[in-house]
């Protein structure tokens, strides 16, 4: 009798007309790819913008460099250049040399942050040296070893600026969940008595920086991504017109749940049904 039952409900193909803005958005992880292999639809898509020489950007709440991201996109044949890619690691590196002069700058988070960084500003390292800024990333990192962690800690008692990659409270990794950047700079930021500021999704600063390298408005932009709070939330809070796919973070029982000025502007089941 099982046999006989119809098969479920798929949306249908979504025809958008990607002419009608001057750029296109796409989250990586859980919208290109999962853990270490694409999804489905993500490579011709990806081609596809290519060959119409269409302006597109990749966007992640990554701790990584665009550089690092391009890599392991290429090891799951995803030919995606590095400048084709704004990660929060990078919206962090533009904040720090926006807002500071000869910054001196304690990392509490990542390789890639020192990679972008090294040689533009100066790594406080004693717990007595002057510092402008800490930058929190995730608690796994070897920059975030404990005796770090605590002389972060007395440098943002000490007044210097809390500035957490992006805000996110976990993160998935392979033995399941993990403390995200969110959650370690809360613990300094509790011990200080300070309020952080992130540049990751769904900061207003990420998406405006990142317009700013694509130079369009935020209101020409279309963001394909799938989560409701860092994607979709992000992108429609500076103008932008928003598409869910699901199968990643947020599902359709998320949206009927949202008042409709939050919901996405379309749904779709994978980046198949925008071929």
């Amino acid at each position: 009798m099982l046999d006989n039952l119809p098969p479920p409900p798929t949306l249908p193909r979504v025809l958008i007309d990607f002419d009608l803005f001057d750029a296109v958005l796409l989250d990586l992880d859980g919208t290109i790819y999962h853990e270490e292999h694409p999804l489905p639809g993500a490579v011709e898509l990806v081609r596809r913008f290519e060959a119409q020489r269409r302006k597109y950007a990749c966007l992640t709440n990554s701790t990584s460099s665009p550089d690092r991201i391009a890599a392991r996109l290429q090891r799951m044949g995803i030919a995606l250049d590095a400048h084709h890619i704004y990660t929060a690691a990078a919206a962090t590196v533009d904040y720090v040399l926006q807002t500071f002069t000869n910054p001196r700058i304690f990392n509490l988070a990542t390789e890639g942050i020192h990679e972008m960084l090294d040689g533009k500003v100066q790594w406080i390292e004693g717990e007595e040296d002057p510092c402008d800024a800490v930058i929190c990333g995730v608690p796994l990192s070897v920059y975030a070893t404990d005796e770090r962690r605590r002389v972060a800690m007395l440098h943002v008692r000490r007044g210097a600026r809390l500035i957490g990659i992006c805000a996110d409270r976990v993160y998935p990794s392979p033995r399941g969940l993990e403390f995200g950047v969110g959650a370690l700079t809360a613990m300094i930021a509790y011990a200080a008595n300070v309020q952080p500021v992130f540049c990751g999704k769904p900061e207003a600063l990420f998406f405006d920086e990142l317009c700013h390298r694509l130079d369009v408005a935020p209101g020409r932009c279309v963001l394909i991504g799938d989560n409701l709070e860092s994607d979709i939330a992000g992108a429609k809070g500076v103008g932008m017109k928003t598409i869910l796919t699901l199968g990643g973070v947020s599902s359709r029982e998320d949206v009927e749940r949202l008042p409709p000025a939050a919901r996405p502007d379309w749904i779709i089941d994978d980046l198949t049904k925008l071929l």
